[in-house]
């Protein structure tokens, strides 16, 4: 088909209506040649918006047949006809060769050029090579393949699926995108899914058409939330109001099409409007990436809090949420540019100088020197690293947060960070321990957390993935219930042994005892049972509120004998094993003398031919850097990398951490180095590793 018979195209056009009918059945396949050759057929325009920056990131151009006798036809009109007389063909490479010289156009008018999309129909590819046409006609346009989008409905698909499939493939290896439309139209969506990889998804424009039903909304946030899974991008069509661009905003669908925005506009049209000012705004080709990290967080994707039974099929629970949003962060200060709707309740209640409703506040760094919030805001984007904090807030309440970085725009220099607000208790007298520093502590590594009240049995139960920490539930009776799936999950040589040892009474004496308690175990896995740790640690001098964490040491046996080698120096061997997995090197230091020896080093890392011992680790490691760290990061590391800055950041956060580049076979590559300050029966030990960031 020349375009979809989507929602849009298939308006009528009354005006036009009476003289169509009367028009006889081979009107448009005897005049077809004749309407290419005096310019009757031309493409219009539809823009598709991101939402992150409101700007058009792509267009769909659609056939219009502009008759000197009856005005305008829409699509619906003509290709029934030319389909039938397997012309059609003809008609798409006109609107092809058309949308390759309104680029030329755009290009010479000083415009942003976004990637234009044409609808092929399922007879193009029976008439013709149409993968060598279209490919032939970019190339003779000096017009770059990517800047041409293959655009096909699902009903195309419906026959000769596998020699379709074939032709979808060439196109994506000669460098076009390819895309689905009406995705949700038809019965063999999700198989079609299975069998072809598309670049972009446009939703059936019915799905906004019943946005005002509740199992719309649902099955709309899951479509977007499938699409992130399968990596590939989703656009809403039909998009009208307000209240659906915001919804769909919240749920990470970044790219709208629909009447909301604009209608379809000709070449000409186009760019009076710019001429203007009325047009939306092409986006910059090169800031492209950088929005779209921004606009595809799905923020009620964090968590679905667990509630009672009898509400765990009604929407309230569905959409009830973490309060998350995203900042746009530059050297002066921080703007909220997107965020849910528990992140605006979370506002108005703890911060009264925001206007109920007001998104896109502004936080001046200067004038926030005291707030915790914008310090680690501003740390995030300075190290790249994930940080999790926590504050006081009015009313006696202290708020769990974490906040990492998800994108940089090359060309403003601003960053973009997401924010999640983990959880809001009320604060106590004597918190000399915040979740924060825990949570800093222990997030990297371990792969569950439980945040528990020992006097109530009450928890919150969190995840480790790549987006952050993740609240999974939140429940009672944390120990019977840990009791119950322990039957499941742990290794049965390891079950009573467990058991035994994990009661309240046995726990909360290693607390007050040892301040911790630690259990090791196997986990039953399909590829066999898995070696875990469980440490708890209390909340500082807070009687009632402990953290469990659970991570694997399943690396750490294998490098048993590096283990027992520093056990016999002294070195406290449990607190080595949380620390060495994954890591290319290990040093042990004296914190007093900076004498080190190294313990341990990856094949790669030897290359680099450092010292395995010396009597001043941190000068070495400075004269080291003019030959091993890459040139851009070197002063950084220079100035960082003291014994007083180290031993200080350790006293006052429990570790010490850096990110730098480790010029690895003369490539540059991000490595990050963590330090531990270990008191021993001997004095104090400084544990040095260093491994791959990712």
């Amino acid at each position: 088909m020349g375009v979809p018979m989507s929602g849009i195209e298939s308006i009528n056009n009354d005006q036009n209506t009476e003289s169509v009918n009367n028009l006889p059945d081979h009107y448009f396949a005897d005049n077809l040649e004749r309407a290419i050759a005096e310019g009757w057929i031309e493409p219009y325009y539809m823009p598709i918006v991101r939402a992150s920056n409101g700007r058009v990131c792509h267009e769909e151009a659609l056939a219009r047949w502009v008759d000197p006798e009856r005005g305008i036809l829409l699509p619906d009109t003509f290709i029934p006809s030319l389909e039938a007389t397997r012309q059609v063909y003809l008609l798409d490479l006109h609107i092809l060769e058309s949308v390759l010289n309104k680029i030329k156009k755009q290009k010479k008018a000083g415009l942003y050029v976004v990637p234009i999309s044409i609808n092929l129909s399922r007879t193009d590819f029976e008439v013709c090579d149409i993968v060598e046409e279209v490919s032939r006609r970019v190339d003779a346009a000096d017009i770059k393949r990517d800047r041409i989008i293959i655009e096909l409905t699902e009903n195309v698909l419906g026959e000769n699926f596998e020699y379709l499939k074939e032709q979808i493939e060439r196109f994506q290896r000669e460098g076009f995108k390819v895309w689905i439309d009406d995705f949700g139209s038809g019965y063999s969506s999700l198989n079609i899914l299975q069998e072809i990889t598309f670049d972009h998804i446009k939703l059936d424009m019915r799905f906004m058409r019943r946005f005002d039903l509740n199992r719309s909304k649902i099955i709309i946030t899951e479509l977007v939330r499938m699409g992130m899974a399968l990596d590939t991008k989703i656009v809403a069509e039909g998009v009208e109001t307000a209240e659906q661009v915001e919804f769909l905003k919240e749920i990470g669908c970044n790219e709208m099409q629909g009447y909301y925005y604009c209608t379809p506009l000709s070449i000409d049209d186009l760019l009076k409007r710019y001429e203007s000012g009325k047009q939306i705004g092409f986006e910059n080709p090169e800031e492209t990436e950088y929005y779209d990290a921004i606009g595809t967080i799905n923020l009620y994707d964090m968590s679905v809090i667990i509630r009672e039974d009898n509400e765990s099929k009604s929407l309230r629970r569905y959409f009830d949420m973490l309060p998350i949003a995203v900042y746009e962060v530059d050297d002066l200060g921080f703007t909220v540019v997107r965020c849910n709707q528990a992140y605006l309740r979370f506002e108005q209640q703890f911060f009264t100088a925001i206007e109920p409703g007001h998104k896109f506040m502004y936080v001046d760094f200067d004038s926030a020197q005291g707030s915790v919030y914008a310090r680690n805001v501003r740390q995030c984007i300075e190290s790249g690293n994930k940080i999790f904090f926590d504050e006081v807030l009015d009313g006696g309440y202290r708020m769990h947060a974490v906040v990492t970085k998800i994108a940089e725009n090359h060309v403003t220099g601003k960053n973009a960070c997401a924010a999640v607000v983990l959880d809001i208790v009320e604060a106590s007298k004597d918190f000399s321990l915040d979740f924060g520093q825990v949570a800093r502590a222990l997030s990297a590594d371990y792969l569950y957390l439980y945040y528990v009240n020992m006097k109530t049995e009450e928890f919150t139960a969190y995840t480790n993935s790549v987006d952050g920490l993740q609240v999974t539930s939140k429940s009672k009776n944390f120990f019977d219930e840990a009791r119950k799936d322990a039957h499941n999950v742990i290794y049965s040589e390891d079950l009573e042994r467990f058991l035994d040892s994990f009661t309240r009474e046995k726990i909360t004496d290693s607390l007050e005892t040892h301040k911790t308690f630690s259990v090791s175990y196997r986990l039953n896995r399909p590829d066999g049972p898995v070696y875990v740790s469980m440490k708890a640690v209390r909340m500082g001098d807070d009687s009632e509120h402990v953290v469990f964490g659970v991570n694997s040491i399943d690396a750490q046996m294998r490098f048993q004998k590096e283990y027992e080698k520093v056990k016999e120096e002294g070195i406290a061997y449990s607190r080595m094993m949380s620390l060495i997995g994954g890591f290319i090197a290990l040093y042990l230091v004296d914190p007093d003398t900076g004498r080190f020896v190294e313990y341990s080093s990856d094949s790669e890392y030897q290359k680099l031919e450092l010292s395995k011992s010396g009597e001043d680790f941190f000068e070495e490691s400075r004269q080291n850097s003019k030959k091993v760290i890459y040139s851009e990061d070197r002063d950084l590391f220079n100035a960082m990398f003291t014994r007083e800055k180290v031993i200080r950041e350790m006293e006052k956060n429990g570790n010490f951490e850096m990110i730098y580049r480790l010029l690895v076979n003369d490539t540059p590559q991000y490595v990050s180095l963590k330090a531990a300050l270990l008191d021993e029966s001997d004095g104090k030990k400084l544990i040095v590793g260093v491994r791959y960031y990712t």
